[in-house]
């Protein structure tokens, strides 16, 4: 198994989410088997500044906010990210 560090760029609540996302290969592709958020950075949404930027330590946090990027529907994109080499630098 694979792991790389993700920034997931959530616009609409004006907030980035750092995340360790585990994955592996095989012939069929590339297979997230998880995600796990580590820090959310929010700005302002206006002049995009960064107001704050949070550590997310709790098994509650972190599962609302995996759930939060699997609902946006970002998995499948992730996926090809990893599987183009988008992450290459950052990947492990």
């Amino acid at each position: 198994m694979n792991s790389c560090q993700s920034v997931w760029e959530d616009d609409e609540t004006n907030r980035k989410v750092e995340m360790l996302v585990d994955y592996s290969h095989s012939e069929a592709g590339v297979t997230i088997h998880e995600i796990t958020p580590i820090k959310v950075t929010f700005h302002c949404p206006t002049t995009k500044a960064i107001v704050r930027s949070i550590g997310v330590w709790t098994k509650t946090g972190r599962a609302m906010l995996a759930n939060q990027f699997r609902l946006a529907g970002r998995i499948e994109s992730l996926e090809q990210e990893i599987a183009s080499g988008g992450l290459a630098n950052a990947c492990a």
